[in-house]
């Protein structure tokens, strides 16, 4: 009999699920005539911004490899749809970004690796534990 897994071994393959499915169907209304796919080719950023959430979810909220895919679909989102510009202005604020999330990581190491769960159950303390 198999263990659940929990939600971070599968935010990855989930995201990567529906994409292509928000694909397909993308596709698919294309295929009927009934919209047009290209327009929709413009929120391509998204795709990154859900990876990155998917990277915070499994590493947890310090991940660094989930804020390096955020910061990246946010660079492509204001490249995208942004005032000509902004993104050469702004760009260091990446590497403010960044370097917050590494200092995080370095003062609170339990949140930015925390480690597999356990297989044996959380005791406390305060109570005395019986046995069947």
């Amino acid at each position: 009999m198999s263990r659940p897994t929990p939600l971070a071994d599968l935010a990855p393959r989930l995201v990567l699920g529906l994409v292509v499915i928000a694909l397909g169907a993308i596709l698919l209304l294309e295929n009927l005539g009934l919209y047009s796919a290209w327009r929709l080719l413009d929120w391509w950023p998204a795709a990154l911004v859900a990876f990155g959430l998917s990277r915070l979810i499994q590493g947890g909220p310090l991940s660094l490899r989930g804020h390096v895919w955020l910061a990246l679909g946010a660079a492509a989102f204001v490249t995208q749809f942004g005032p000509w510009g902004l993104l050469e202005r702004w760009w260091p604020l990446a590497l403010v970004w960044v370097g917050l999330v590494v200092t995080l990581r370095a003062l609170f190491p339990r949140i930015a690796n925390p480690g597999p769960p356990s297989s044996e159950p959380e005791t406390t303390p305060d109570l005395p534990q019986v046995t069947p």
